[in-house]
């Protein structure tokens, strides 16, 4: 297998250019990679190959577990692909590398010159432009005509560019969480700002929308490993770097995760009230009318404990403003400012309707009442304010009525909890999981006309499973009306109840399996 063309030998040092800056020796993962692509090679199990000079592609069969197919393009700007799961660059690709490698160089010379450059590697700037250098190339080869026309292949790209930034992370435990902070904030920047400029719809895209909330998380990751080291004076540049550079998600990018990165930062890293008071005037003297606007107005006077201001801003604001309040809450609480998450919590029922009803189907509308309650449920707010959790509760009526009854009976508000249970049509089972027995033991009076309801409900199945269960009811009738002196009116009652259903053999032996009806009668 010999292809000494032009062509071959120059793709062959291109691409051995591309791996030497992709892959590093002082990453342990990057260095187990090219052991294997070494093995495999080395074991003999490429082979089939073949190098297309139309295509400049190399093309071969590795024998591993299973056979794979590799195609590895010799032109910098194309990638290549394995019929592995991998996505990445894989042990497969390593070994067919250096297979075709073998016939213009020595592997073995590639191995110790790899390993070589790890001293001059690891020398990088510590400066806010070096590192912003080293995200603008990671994303260099990024072809956004591309990505318009396939944004589902945005994962490909922003995976390979983390890879790469990744590699450059500084040795220094205290750097790393400050350099992947604003290496992950300059990615999210410099690829909105490229994919807004040629079409501004494409950061809408459910693809790319969750890729770019894969880079948020990558920041509130750093940012809580960057709470556990005190921040040196070194860092003020970077710091200043993304507070200059936070400008930009208000007014040059329209995406829906922009905010989200925006309020990250105002809320968790910079804590300066002359910072955040110089802010909150900037932005307030901008005229354009835009949702972000409004949200960072809203949640910087939320910090700078402005409530008049804070909520003239919400009620301004979009029903979208809804998710990031219910963020803030969570923010405050861990804060330990319970006054300040009540407030949030307080105006929350504003927005809830006109929120639900930007969802088109139910079950998109059900999913969000229960992403909300679910945070309301884990947290402390529950305890500290029931009567606004509860208005929280009933703006989401009827897809949080378990939950507001389940409240409304933690509160003693009984009469309410009935009204509910009335309005909402549950069914016996339902009610039980909505707290029917706390009810019968605080309220029994408010039970009552609910069991008697019941009990029709269910002998009308005329079914044995549904006299069971009637029996069951009629039982907790009984007691109640014993333990409350009524023993004579329940005797009418159960007797009327027999008399109506005379004919229903099947239920007046499941009475007497209850011992309802005594054997005798």
């Amino acid at each position: 297998m010999s292809f000494q063309s032009q062509s071959f030998t120059s793709g062959i040092e291109k691409l051995e250019q591309k791996l030497f800056q992709q892959f590093m020796p002082s990453n342990q993962q990057d260095e187990r990679l090219i052991q294997k692509g070494l093995f495999l090679y080395r074991q003999g199990t490429v082979y089939d190959g073949g190098y297309d000079p139309s295509m400049n592609m190399l093309r071969a069969k590795v024998r591993d577990v299973y056979q794979v197919n590799v195609r590895i393009s010799l032109d910098p700007e194309k990638s290549s692909s394995c019929s592995c799961p991998e996505e990445n660059w894989c042990r497969h690709r390593m070994a067919v590398f250096f297979k075709f490698y073998q016939q213009t160089s020595s592997v073995s010379q590639w191995i110790t010159k790899w390993r070589n450059q790890k001293p001059a590697m690891i020398k990088i700037e510590k400066s806010p432009q070096a590192w912003k250098q080293i995200v603008k190339e990671a994303i260099s080869t990024m072809n956004y005509s591309q990505l318009l026309e396939q944004p589902f292949l945005f994962d490909h790209y922003i995976k390979n560019a983390q890879l790469t930034i990744q590699k450059k992370t500084p040795m220094e435990k205290e750097w790393k969480p400050l350099y992947e902070l604003h290496s992950s904030f300059w990615l999210f920047i410099y690829v909105s700002r490229e994919i807004h400029s040629h079409n501004p719809s494409v950061l809408s895209n459910e693809s790319v929308m969750e890729i770019l909330g894969m880079i948020l998380e990558e920041m509130e990751d750093a940012l809580s490993d960057l709470a556990v080291y005190a921040r040196p004076f070194a860092f003020d540049p970077f710091l200043e770097d993304l507070r200059t550079g936070s400008h930009e998600l208000l007014e040059a990018i329209s995406s829906p995760v922009s905010y989200s990165v925006y309020s990250l930062l105002w809320f968790q890293l910079f804590t300066s009230k002359a910072w955040r008071e110089k802010e909150l005037d900037r932005i307030s003297e901008l005229s354009e009318e835009k949702d972000e606007l409004y949200f960072a107005r809203t949640g910087l006077a939320l910090l700078l404990m402005k409530n008049d201001v804070w909520k003239e801003q919400f009620r301004l604001s979009s029903p979208s403003v809804l998710p990031h309040a219910v963020r803030w809450m969570e923010w405050m609480m861990w804060d330990d400012r319970m006054d300040a998450a009540v407030t949030i919590l307080q105006e929350l029922p504003k927005k809830i309707p006109a929120h639900v009803e930007k969802f088109e189907t139910e079950s998109e509308k059900r999913s969000f009442a229960h992403w909300l309650i679910r945070k309301l449920e884990t947290g402390k707010l529950r305890l500290h304010t029931a009567d606004s959790t509860i208005a929280v509760y009933e703006s989401l009526l009827p897809y949080s009525a378990r939950h507001l009854g389940s409240l409304l009976l933690d509160a003693g508000r009984y009469k309410e909890w009935v009204e509910l249970v009335d309005w909402i049509g549950f069914t016996p089972e339902e009610l039980e999981l909505a707290g029917f027995k706390q009810l019968i033991t605080k309220r029994p009076d408010f039970a009552v006309p609910l069991l008697h309801q019941w009990v029709e409900q269910l002998i009308a199945g005329r079914q044995r499973e549904t006299y069971r269960k009637a029996v069951s009811y009629l039982k907790k009738l009984k007691k109640i009306y014993t333990q409350s002196n009524q023993t004579q009116k329940w005797e009418h009652y159960f007797d009327a109840i027999l008399l109506q259903h005379r004919r229903l053999r099947a239920f007046h032996e499941e009475c007497r399996r209850g011992k309802l009806i005594h054997v005798d009668e």
